[in-house]
């Protein structure tokens, strides 16, 4: 009522007051730190706030200050994200939302600047205020790119001006501060237009931060230049609203500037060296599959950044396709829904059979819509697996995958190394794929990437074999059946003629180099064996299988499923 213990004083008022403030929030609450954040800066944008130099300097220095808060957001997302989305949206809203704060009142202080040209205690801040701009800018295409959203044009041409800004006042190599070392405008605007170059749609969370923290070392040599090293360097245009560009034979036009990224591919390429050496020299190390992941990441990246205009490889030649297709995305589902395919059929309906059938064939002499009734029942079985936001448009297709659009209301849910089942509505069998590229097109829709891994699958059982005394025999040796879970058995036929190759999904803890099991199906019943990991995932693992008994080979996944592989792509 009288107001004892509120304290009415600007936190941001100068950088002892902010520095007490900030201790005051709980250290194991970053969530609380970036609300109290966020809210005061909201209040130092307004209009009617007061703005001072001062209190500018105190903005910026809680900025630098910032840099473990938001280190542990990152962390936290990674680690969390994939749970369940209501954890994602609140940790991707609290990194997005404390970058955006940061970015208005930086605006705010911007026209403050621009107001008082004359003023020395004003121009001096100008080259930290653009810096830490373009920082939240980088900061900002990161945090989108988690969820593979490009930028608009319009941030685009926000970062040239900027920059321009920068080098009409000749201060984008001056040296500023950030963290323990220094940096300068050039070097942060050079980071944010390499990362986006760098991310095709293909990098997760994870990788996104790994790199981004070793471009800080990576660009540190890079310098913006007027006149090309190469005829096919890359460049950037201030007066354009997109970022890096690789040039091409015609003639530019524009403020154009080139990028000499020779000693950047180089240091990747020796990173390539390093990462193979220490495979080849610890083949049966702990930290080999992360090498290995790394390695794949690197190369990829140095193909992307070479100086010399080198195309992929494709490993199948694409063409042009239109049609639909309905999709089941993650394991689980994929497994459930072919479970109760095979288990809980869609019944026929015959005639005495019930009720309505028989009063139908006593009124109308025959039962009506019979096949409506089936597809009926079909489609409100599959809507419980579906997903959401309804069909893919497939734009076209290879002998390795599927380039599809997908609603965003479907890409927001998924994931790189997402599981997905396909099946084109002109064919009766399921394809199964690996998301590996997502891309948001627009508002409502996202390019989606799909390796292609099985042509036919099944859902199985799997029992874990042990020797006793049951009717089963593997090599001679009888065993019996101990606890049961459930997989995928898939067959993969690359072109027409050849055998099929087939693996195993199942759970990650499922999974032991050697192990023996039981696969029972609607139609088969086998021993196998698990063979070399193909992949794996945080909720799945991909296993080469074999036969557990040698008189006794696999069965065809398509004569299980009953539908025949499809056709070689191929022309």
């Amino acid at each position: 009522m009288f107001g004892f213990g509120k304290n009415d004083k600007d936190p941001l008022a100068d950088a002892r007051a902010a520095e007490r403030w900030l201790a005051a929030f709980p250290a194991n609450d970053p969530l609380a730190t970036q609300s109290g954040l966020v809210t005061a800066l909201g209040r130092a944008a307004e209009v009617d706030a007061p703005r001072t130099p001062q209190r500018l300097a105190t903005i910026i220095h809680v900025d630098h200050g910032c840099t473990s808060l938001r280190k542990s957001l990152t962390q936290q997302y990674i680690e969390h994200a994939t749970r369940s989305t209501k954890i994602e949206h609140q940790l991707w809203a609290a990194l997005f939302d404390l970058t955006q704060a940061f970015l208005l009142a930086y605006y705010s202080y911007a026209r403050e600047v621009s107001r008082h040209a004359q003023s020395t205690k004003w121009q001096q801040l100008l080259p930290e205020l653009v810096c830490r701009q373009i920082v939240h800018m980088g900061l900002d295409a990161r945090i989108r790119l988690y969820r593979y959203e490009p930028w608009i044009p319009a941030k685009w041409a926000e970062l040239h001006d900027l920059f321009a800004l920068a080098c009409s006042r000749q201060i984008e190599r001056h040296a500023l501060p950030r963290g323990a070392g220094s940096t300068t405008i050039e070097h942060e605007y050079l980071l944010t237009l390499l990362l986006q170059l760098m991310h095709g749609g293909n990098m997760t969370a994870r990788h996104l931060e790994w790199v981004a923290t070793e471009l800080e070392s990576w660009a540190a040599p890079l310098r913006l230049a007027l006149e090309p090293s190469s005829a096919t360097s890359f460049y950037v245009d201030l007066g354009a609203r997109e970022g890096l560009k690789r040039r091409t034979p015609g003639p530019l036009e524009g403020r154009v500037l080139f990028l000499d990224t020779r000693t950047l591919h180089s240091v990747l390429l020796q990173n390539v060296l390093m990462l193979e050496q220490k495979i080849k020299r610890e083949p049966l190390s702990d930290r080999t599959p992360k090498r290995t992941e790394q390695l794949g990441l690197v190369a990829r990246i140095a193909a992307q950044v070479d100086p010399e205009f080198k195309p992929f490889a494709r490993r199948g030649e694409r063409s042009a396709t239109a049609g639909t297709a309905d999709a089941i995305l993650g394991f689980g589902k994929i497994s459930a829904y072919l479970r109760e395919e095979d288990t809980v059929p869609v019944p026929r309906l015959e005639s005495g059979k019930s009720f309505g059938s028989t009063l139908e064939l006593a009124v109308f002499g025959r039962i009506r819509n019979e096949t409506d009734r089936r597809m009926e029942l079909a489609r409100r079985r599959f809507a419980q697996y579906s997903a959401p936001g309804g069909p893919w448009e497939i734009r076209d297709v290879s002998q390795t995958g599927y380039r599809l659009i997908a609603p965003m209301g479907t890409a927001g849910t998924m994931t790189l190394g997402t599981l997905a089942a396909t099946r084109a509505h002109d064919h009766p069998g399921w394809t199964l794929g690996i998301i590996r590229r997502i891309k948001r097109m627009t508002a409502d829709r996202a390019e989606i990437g799909m390796q292609i891994v099985a042509n036919a699958m099944v859902a199985v059982e799997l029992a874990e074999l042990h020797k006793g005394s049951d009717a089963y025999s593997v090599n001679g040796e009888t065993t019996a059946q101990g606890r049961r879970f459930h997989g995928l058995f898939l067959a993969l036929r690359a072109r027409d003629g050849d055998s099929e190759v087939q693996s195993l999904i199942v759970p990650p803890a499922e999974y032991q180099p050697g192990k023996r099991l039981h696969l029972t199906s609607a139609r088969a019943s086998n021993p196998i064996r698990f063979g070399r990991v193909l992949e794996r995932q945080s909720d799945w693992v991909w296993a080469m299988v074999e036969s557990g008994d040698a008189t006794a080979p696999l069965p065809a996944v398509s004569d299980i499923v009953g539908v025949a592989l499809p056709p070689s792509t191929e022309e």
